[in-house]
């Protein structure tokens, strides 16, 4: 009688259940445009632009007719970079797996990681050039600017390899991701691979940006950064005692100008909740924070150039991540000579 229950119960156990395919509901069929713009970030346009850009790399090649439609890809990742959400809470806003989520935000960074040199570059053409000085000129009228520097924090999970270099400065695990940005709070150059212990001089100092200007493919124009950074020909920082009205004046002047990064960083992570500190941590491996990070400011510098507005409750946005470099300890002399001309002929009325 005994063997006789095995078997039936063998029997049903191998009996083929067939799949449940829920339905999955297109946030871009039934949302207005005002509400993708909260939830999503980007508007309906843009969001189908980039479903044409990606149709090749996120469309499934499958005999079957349940595969995701890349439009829908596009909406799990917006709504992981918006909102930080963890996978269970984006997989059942969209009806699908969690194991789903997780591939989706792979690939879809993955695919905007790979443009980033169309939508992040440090333009070298004089026209191009000409207009960075004229949009940091309008700000406080200081000369011959072409972009900001600064470095932000953005926390990650304590990493399984190298642990102790990701602690930084305030004893968070984070990686320190060096930005410049024009006036209008785009980025115009991004490096986000350095862990959190990486001074802010170190980063910019092993970046291929330093190295345009070092080379000379850059050859006109000042980068405005603040103590941390060492003072060379082409980047300017604030005198550290002022002692004179004309270095006081400089030091204001600059402080104005120089704050567009802040708030870039600061726009950048009130639109992508997912990496800054009230989303909580980012919890994948480096390399990954790292794509993911590059993909955010790829769609940040999107907004900007279609005039996307912030979500609500976000008009004055402050970068939670700057935790403030210690003061640049070096040779500064090779800059000392420009800063010096520049305030005696600019800002001695």
């Amino acid at each position: 009688m005994a063997a006789v229950y095995v078997h039936v119960r063998r029997r049903e156990n191998n009996i083929r259940r067939n799949r449940v395919f829920r339905d999955r509901d297109n946030p871009l069929d039934y949302l207005d445009d005002d509400d993708i713009v909260r939830k999503y970030r980007l508007s309906r346009p843009m969001i189908l632009e980039l479903c044409g850009m990606f149709q090749n790399q996120l469309a499934r090649p499958t005999k079957r007719s349940h595969a995701f439609p890349v439009s829908l890809q596009l909406m799990v990742a917006l709504r992981f970079y918006a909102t930080g959400s963890f996978q269970l809470v984006n997989a059942d806003v969209h009806r699908i797996s969690r194991a789903s989520v997780s591939t989706i935000t792979r690939d879809v960074t993955q695919c905007l990681k790979n443009v980033c040199n169309q939508y992040i570059s440090m333009p070298t053409d004089p026209a191009s050039l000409q207009a960075l000085k004229q949009g940091f000129y309008d700000i406080s009228n200081f000369p011959n600017v072409i972009g900001a520097v600064d470095g932000t924090h953005v926390r990650i999970k304590s990493p399984a390899v190298d642990e102790h270099l990701y602690v930084n400065r305030k004893n968070y695990h984070s990686l320190n991701v060096m930005g410049v940005c024009d006036s209008n709070l785009k980025f115009l150059n991004i490096v986000a691979k350095w862990p959190g212990s990486t001074h802010d001089s170190f980063a910019l100092r092993n970046s291929r940006l330093c190295e345009m200007f070092e080379d000379g493919d850059i050859r006109d124009g000042w980068l405005l950064g603040d103590s941390g950074y060492p003072l060379r020909p082409w980047l300017l920082t604030p005198v550290i005692n002022p002692t004179t009205r004309q270095d006081q004046r400089y030091n204001a002047c600059h402080m104005r100008t120089r704050c567009a990064v802040e708030r870039s960083f600061g726009v950048l992570k009130s639109r992508f909740r997912c990496i800054d500190t009230t989303a909580g941590t980012l919890l994948y491996s480096p390399v990954r924070c790292c794509d993911i990070i590059v993909a955010v400011v790829v769609l940040h510098n999107m907004c900007i150039n279609n005039r996307i507005p912030l979500p609500p409750g976000n008009d004055n946005p402050r970068d939670q991540g700057n935790i403030g470099g210690q003061q640049y300890v070096g040779n500064q002399n090779d800059g000392a000579v420009i800063r010096t001309r520049l305030i005696n002929n600019r800002f001695n009325n």
